[in-house]
């Protein structure tokens, strides 16, 4: 990884932030099972049970430890998944105590779904996916019941989510994971022969994506359709909200293309970054937590940039969060705003520069908190991979390439590096995959070469 020719600070929060593995934040139980608190305090953990919500934003644990993300998707599905679908959002199960006795969460649960499609195509294991399925369906399909009151395919119902609140009405948030989620789930369905599950999921997602598109766009970016806003406490409205676009980020990270219009996509994300990065706070109000200040850069959770900010908008709206930063940042690179991008990890690092604050610990909720491992998308951005070992393919597509380009790559069953350079006689572009361990067995990469390596 040090050895790359991406820019320090975006190899600093990649490296920086897998600290959080080593951390308090996580740990093993004696089945080898791996769960993790959202964070630590100075003397106890913050938030147990290996909270869904949070842990969505977490990339870096599945690129670099796959097997042991692979038993967090076991307990979600085949522990706290219980038979009418509905998901604890936080496991006290797999230490024999009570089920977490609160409603779901609709962005944890949807994003649970994507992970699961994630973990099955970095590793191409079959038996893992068999294994969770039926359970995995269950859970997608308890939206259809519990999140969506008129059945249109657009979620409408109360839906508590990350911010520790509750979003009421269509919202792009949830609504943008419950699309990427059904994507996943009709190849997921398909490649088992679920027939019955395929169709209802490609019915809902292609009527559900266009009503949502048609409902929320509101001209720069997706807003929230609430008749008056100020009827609820803790809603955005009209908001640029940062997270409003998670499930299309988490889509191109797994290789499901798009889950909703790729030119009302493209023009969202610009204006996250356009309205919701501050390049300073000496005037910046904010009534909760204060993790940017001064003459610091950072990206706001939500802005009212056109006015119609409600009297009680959701509590955090006003603060800085490095797993949404980051998340924003990878979303930027994907559709093509790479320099938007690299500007706000860069502000991300400036501000854990070493001097104000740990350069280990991008702290939330905690110390080494786990959102922040959603640095690891920059990564996969930047690099343009695709991976998909159940059909033995990989690709590299990256966005900062000028002569030469070198990465690290790694996959579930492999990793190694990747190098790219144009030809000084021919002008072509030229690749070479070197794998340092694992197996690529008849890997076809880039679409032509087919790699069969086996080391250890």
């Amino acid at each position: 990884m040090f050895g790359s020719t991406l820019p320090s600070y975006v190899i600093d929060a990649l490296a920086s932030n897998i600290t959080v593995l080593r951390s308090t934040t996580c740990f093993r139980i004696e089945d080898g099972t791996l769960l993790g608190w959202e964070g630590g305090m100075d003397h106890v953990g913050s938030c147990e049970g290996t909270c869904t919500h949070v842990w969505n934003y977490a990339q870096t644990l599945a690129f670099l430890f796959p097997e042991l993300e692979r038993t967090m998707r076991r307990v979600e599905f085949l522990l706290e998944t219980d038979e009418e679908g509905c998901m604890a959002f936080r496991t006290n199960r797999v230490f024999g105590g009570k089920r977490w006795d609160m409603i779901p969460a609709a962005d944890g649960q949807m994003g649970t779904i994507i992970r699961l499609y994630r973990e099955w195509k970095l590793s191409g294991d079959d038996e893992f996916l068999q294994e969770v399925w039926e359970q995995a369906s269950r859970a997608l399909d308890f939206a259809f019941a519990y999140w969506d009151l008129d059945g249109d395919y657009v979620l409408d119902a109360e839906q508590h989510n990350t911010y520790d609140i509750e979003f009421q009405g269509p919202n792009s948030l949830t609504n943008s994971m419950f699309y990427a989620a059904l994507k996943a789930g009709i190849e997921m369905a398909d490649y088992l022969g679920d027939d019955s599950h395929t169709e209802k999921y490609r019915l809902a997602f292609e009527q559900g994506s266009t009503r949502m598109d048609e409902m929320l766009w509101g001209g720069e970016y997706y807003i929230q359709q609430l008749e008056d806003i100020n009827d609820y406490r803790y809603q955005y409205g009209t908001g640029c909200l940062s997270d409003q676009l998670f499930g299309q980020l988490m889509a191109h990270v797994v290789g499901l293309g798009y889950v909703l219009s790729e030119e009302h996509v493209k023009q969202a994300v610009y204006s996250i970054y356009k309205y919701n990065f501050l390049t300073n706070f000496t005037n910046h109000s904010n009534v909760q937590r204060t993790f940017a200040l001064n003459e610091e850069k950072g990206l706001l959770l939500c802005s009212w940039p056109h006015g119609g900010q409600p009297k009680l908008p959701f509590v955090y709206s006003d603060e800085v969060w490095t797993g949404i930063e980051y998340q924003v940042a990878a979303h930027l690179i994907y559709e093509s705003y790479v320099q938007e991008g690299l500007t706000v990890v860069k502000a991300v690092r400036e501000r854990f520069e070493g001097f104000h604050r740990n350069p280990w610990n991008e702290m939330e909720c905690g110390h080494h908190y786990a959102r922040s491992m959603s640095s690891w998308a920059v990564l996969t951005a930047l690099s343009g991979f695709s991976y998909d070992m159940v059909n033995h393919t990989m690709a590299f597509a990256p966005k900062l390439f000028a002569d030469h380009y070198s990465c690290f790559w790694s996959t579930g069953t492999a990793w190694g590096i990747y190098k790219q350079q144009i030809n000084a006689q021919t002008g072509e572009v030229e690749w070479d995959i070197e794998v340092l361990y694992g197996e690529l067995r008849e890997v076809q990469v880039n679409g032509s070469r087919i790699i069969s390596i086996v080391k250890e």
